[in-house]
């Protein structure tokens, strides 16, 4: 095995549970926290130090890259969205609880899909609405949905399009800039997402024009043309899927 070389390095003050991003331009994106709690951003120039912070975001989580190298980061009371040096926070569209902990981006696009959520008590909460987020204005569109999703539903299509995987088993294609549902695609039996998050459950993961989505109670993956709305192929696993990659292009 050849030997792994680190061309750059970077120690966190406080371990915690959160994300490091190196833009072009050598300057990183680190979230603020420690073990029990997490605060929001700060950016790092290419000397690592210091030249803005945000801590206007209650437990920071899930990020995604969009339009113009900005970048959003979830909290539980809105989000926050970083562009050039400036960091600036956006409430929630709805008071207290608000949290977008995971979302799904394309660099090609200014709209981020994320999941919202409003019941902190819930274990889990299985919500039923999603947000699209401009990063250029900072406004945020809620979108009801006829079932509830996880967080390994949210994904992009080629063209910006928002997929959301819901539990009824159907794939639904939103338009990212009216929320309105462009294609709804019956892609596996109903579902009901396991209270404990590292159970298997199905997932959602674009490459091109097709949509793959696991379905770990049948052991397969299922491929969804998205211009067409027409389920391809089926692969059959040994075991049941848990998570799904690969490459974007």
């Amino acid at each position: 095995d050849a030997a792994l070389s680190f061309t750059n390095t970077y120690t966190a003050p406080k371990p915690h549970h959160g994300v490091a991003v190196e833009r072009a331009d050598g300057s990183m994106l680190i979230t603020l926290g420690d073990e029990k709690t997490r605060t929001g951003v700060a950016i790092l120039d290419k000397d690592r130090k210091e030249i803005a912070r945000n801590e206007q975001c209650p437990g920071v989580h899930g990020e995604g890259a969009a339009e113009g190298g900005a970048v959003l980061f979830g909290c539980e009371d809105g989000m926050l969205i970083v562009r050039g040096n400036d960091i600036v926070k956006t409430a929630a569209p709805t008071p207290g609880y608000a949290r977008t902990g995971n979302v799904a981006a394309t660099e090609a696009h200014a709209v981020v899909l994320g999941d919202y959520k409003v019941d902190k008590a819930a274990k889990p909460e299985r919500p039923t609405r999603v947000s699209l987020i401009d990063t250029r204005t900072g406004a945020v569109k809620l979108v009801d949905l006829p079932a509830s999703y996880s967080f390994r539903s949210l994904a992009r299509g080629q063209f910006g399009e928002a997929l959301v995987l819901g539990a009824d088993g159907v794939l639904r294609v939103l338009d990212p800039n009216t929320g309105i549902t462009i294609r709804e695609v019956k892609v596996t039996a109903p579902w009901t997402e396991d209270a404990n998050w590292q159970e298997p459950r199905p997932a959602v993961f674009t490459m091109g024009s097709t949509a793959y989505v696991t379905d770990p109670a049948s052991k397969s993956i299922h491929a969804v043309d998205l211009g067409t709305g027409d389920k391809t192929a089926t692969g059959t696993l040994t075991n049941a899927p848990n998570e799904i990659s690969g490459p974007r292009s």
